[in-house]
C-alpha cells in the first residue's frame, strides 16, 4: 500500500518531495523542456521539407506563420527553461562547469539567439512573401533554402548537445 506520508515527506535537508530529490525534479523539468524544444525543431524541419514539394501556396504561407508563432511562444520559452534548469542542475550537483556543460550552454545560447534574432522573424517574412508571390518565386525559394540550412545546422547542434549531456565527454 502506498504510504502517502512517506511520499510527501521532506528529507531532513529539504531535498525530497514525492520521493524525488530536488536534483531529480530539476532534471525532469530540464529533460521535458529539451523534448519539447529539440523534438519540435526536428518535426518542423520534416514538415518544411514536405511542404516544399506541395503546390498549395496558402498551405506554406500558413505553415510559416505557425512556425513563427510556435517559435516565439513555445520553443523560445522551452529553451529558456532548458537553460534555467541546466543552471539549477549544475548548482544542485555542485559540479562546476566541465567541458560538456560549457558546450551545452554555448550551443543553447547560440540557438536561442539565432532563433530570436533571425529564424522566427525570417519565417514571418517568408510567410508574407509566399502569400504574395507564391512559393515557387526565386526569392522565396532562396530564402527558404537559407532558413532550412540554418535550421538543419541548429537541429544537428542541439542533437549533439543531447549526446553531449548524456555521454559527458571529458568528464
Amino acid at each position: 500500500m502506498l504510504d502517502i506520508a512517506k511520499c510527501l515527506a521532506v528529507c531532513s535537508n529539504g531535498a525530497a518531495v514525492l520521493g524525488a530529490t530536488t536534483y531529480q525534479w530539476y532534471l525532469m523539468v530540464h529533460v521535458l523542456a529539451v523534448v519539447v524544444w529539440v523534438g519540435g525543431g526536428v518535426t518542423m524541419q520534416l514538415f518544411t521539407l514536405r511542404l516544399m514539394r506541395d503546390t498549395d501556396r496558402n498551405r506554406m504561407a500558413g505553415f510559416l506563420k505557425d512556425v513563427e508563432w510556435i517559435g516565439t511562444r513555445v520553443y523560445a520559452p522551452a529553451s529558456l527553461v532548458v537553460l534555467g534548469s541546466g543552471f539549477l542542475l549544475v548548482h544542485e550537483a555542485d559540479i562546476g562547469f566541465p567541458f560538456w556543460v560549457v558546450f551545452g550552454l554555448a550551443a543553447v545560447a547560440y540557438t536561442f539567439l539565432s532563433d530570436l534574432v533571425f529564424l522566427s522573424p525570417e519565417s514571418k517574412r517568408i510567410g508574407a512573401l509566399v502569400a504574395s508571390r507564391g512559393q515557387d518565386d526565386a526569392e522565396v525559394r532562396r530564402r527558404l533554402r537559407r532558413i532550412l540550412a540554418l535550421s538543419r545546422f541548429e537541429n544537428l547542434l542541439l542533437l549533439l548537445v543531447v549526446a553531449d549531456m548524456t555521454i559527458k565527454p571529458f568528464a
